[in-house]
């Protein structure tokens, strides 16, 4: 059995603030969900859009992003 793929995704919501979730959505599945709460929105708001993401993908998560140089 294939484990599922876990994408990493860097998006801007509409007050410019940049965030990344973690999702097992492909690119088109997130962008089709992301149209459909747009179409029931008025803004991107970062927060309510990842809660709203996790009613459809329960793996589906805020993460933060360190750079690590070594």
């Amino acid at each position: 059995m294939k484990k599922p793929t876990k994408i990493v995704y860097r998006f801007f919501d509409d007050n410019e603030e940049k965030h990344y979730v973690i999702s097992s959505f492909s690119h088109k599945e997130l962008e089709a969900l992301l149209e459909k709460y747009k179409s029931k929105k008025t803004e991107v708001v970062a927060k309510e859009f990842i809660s709203y993401l996790k009613r459809s993908d329960s793996e589906a998560e805020e993460v933060t992003v360190i750079d690590f140089y070594f």
